[in-house]
């Protein structure tokens, strides 16, 4: 078990086709004006002003980003993966991950944008609202893509930050 170092180019989470729809309101892109709404510990709640949605993020101590984010109704989520100077598989290939004890998979490929120049990675959508509270438990991810590796997120403090990721899309959707 590797623990989220810069091999996160093998994951290369992007969004799964079927619910591409969803993205359009959620997913930050390059382009879109985000501000840092405040800190969560850790996690730095963003406010992404052009979808009208707010995500958490955090820098690994591997150097690594994580992001997850969801819809106003939390019916569809998202977890971000981002590392510098890696090569990102652009096909399409079959990612698992555990939450709080519970399996959640998607389609991965290609390149998402990052918060941060030089960072490559991309995005998985998970369309189960149970997702959203198996993040706030902050317990580690466990990360399968199509490759013999698997890889370890620490989501410690993800419970404050999906607070704060609620009371910013509240607030910017107000």
């Amino acid at each position: 078990m590797n623990k989220l170092y810069p091999a996160i180019g093998a994951i290369a989470l992007a969004f799964a086709t079927p619910l591409a729809a969803a993205t359009d309101d959620v997913l930050p892109t390059k382009g879109d004006e985000i501000t840092k709404f405040r800190d969560a510990g850790s996690w730095t709640i963003r406010a992404n002003e052009t979808r009208g949605s707010c995500f958490a993020s955090y820098k690994a101590e591997s150097g690594a980003i994580v992001q997850f984010g969801f819809t106003k109704d939390e019916s569809v989520g998202y977890l971000g993966l981002f590392s510098q100077n890696v090569m990102v598989n652009e096909e399409e290939q079959a990612v698992a991950f555990l939450a709080n004890g519970n399996l959640y998979s998607g389609v991965a490929t290609g390149v998402g944008a990052s918060i941060e120049d030089n960072y490559e990675g991309g995005y998985v959508l998970v369309n189960n609202p149970d997702f959203v509270r198996d993040i706030e438990a902050g317990q580690e991810l466990v990360v399968f893509p199509e490759t013999p590796e698997t890889y370890v997120v620490d989501m410690s403090g993800a419970s404050a930050a999906v607070y704060e990721v609620r009371k910013c899309t509240a607030e910017i959707d107000s």
